[in-house]
């Protein structure tokens, strides 16, 4: 398998220097003047600016003319949840004629991906993956072997989140126990080496749990391989998870573990890039989805040696 190069990241985050959802629109014609923010909705709106700020300052590849090979991977727990309901609700309450058919775009599971792609006029393929805490993670995982498998030579791959209405009005709230974190990160990669990198993503893991946060059999080599080699797992705002999976145990615990909301891994990859995971290789364990992902990345300059756990 060949590794994927990372050249370039583009994010924003709300609250984040006094950004608000009201700030986007303008933030959005920054990168994208010719187009009108009127009826695009949030999620979108962060896509959009993070992929312009992963353009701003290299853009060789599209000059080159690769564009017709450029593809985009986004990943988002709830995508564009919001815009759904909204939509929907409007066609039940007062019928079908009340609905602004300018507005159906932002109901598209893929609207964030498929955006990002017209706006920059990329011609590749576009998918937005909606895999709950582990889609940051997962969407680099998918970029990979995507790339491994020939479906395009460049991309656009991250994680966008704007965390749902109905999600925030829950009576908890932000607690130690649920942690919010909105906005969007994209990265630039290709497989040329030459162009300059951050890191480089070598290989990837995913797996499913059980109702009873179990595993099976097949999966428990590769699962332990990775395991053993991860130094941060880590939960938006940096929420520590100690490690949960002793050699030979099959079985995770769910207890200590918070619900994960946002962006899911990218707390754990910043961990990775400001050097506090040497061993290479970062993951996050979302205990809604019974589901842990992990990605082994080479950092530019980091010795590569055969102590990364895999």
């Amino acid at each position: 398998m060949k590794p994927l190069y990372v050249h370039q990241k583009g994010q924003v985050f709300l609250e984040v220097n006094g950004l608000k959802v009201t700030d986007l629109p303008g933030e959005f014609q920054k990168y994208f003047p010719k187009e009108d923010p009127k009826y695009i909705d949030p999620v979108s709106l962060l896509a959009g600016i993070a992929a312009g700020r992963a353009f701003e300052e290299q853009k060789r590849p599209l000059e080159s003319g690769t564009a017709g090979d450029f593809a985009v991977v986004v990943g988002s727990g709830f995508g564009a949840i919001d815009s759904t309901v909204d939509f929907d609700a409007q066609a039940l309450q007062k019928g079908p004629n009340a609905v602004n058919p300018m507005d159906f775009p932002n109901t598209v599971a893929n609207a964030a991906g498929s955006r990002i792609g017209i706006w920059l006029q990329l011609k590749g393929p576009n998918v937005t993956l909606t895999n709950g805490g582990t889609s940051f993670l997962d969407a680099i995982g998918f970029a990979w072997e995507a790339y491994n498998s020939g479906l395009f030579g460049d991309c656009l791959v991250g994680a966008v989140e704007k965390v749902p209405v109905f999600l925030k009005s829950f009576p908890a709230q932000e607690t130690p126990d649920v942690r919010w974190r909105e906005g969007a990160c994209l990265f630039r990669a290709s497989g040329d080496e030459r162009l300059g990198f951050l890191f480089e993503i070598v290989d990837y893991f995913s797996l499913q749990l059980k109702a009873d946060f179990s595993f099976t059999s097949p999966f428990r080599e590769r699962f332990e391989n990775f395991w053993t080699g991860v130094e941060w797992l880590g939960f938006p705002q940096g929420t520590p998870l100690e490690p949960l999976l002793p050699k030979g145990i099959t079985r995770f615990s769910p207890e200590p573990s918070v619900m994960e909301v946002g962006l899911g891994g990218s707390n754990s990859l910043d961990s990775f890039l400001a050097g506090s995971a040497s061993k290479g290789i970062v993951g996050v364990f979302s205990k809604a989805e019974r589901k842990c992902s992990f990605v082994k990345i080479h950092q530019k300059g980091r010795e590569k040696n055969g102590n990364d756990g895999n």
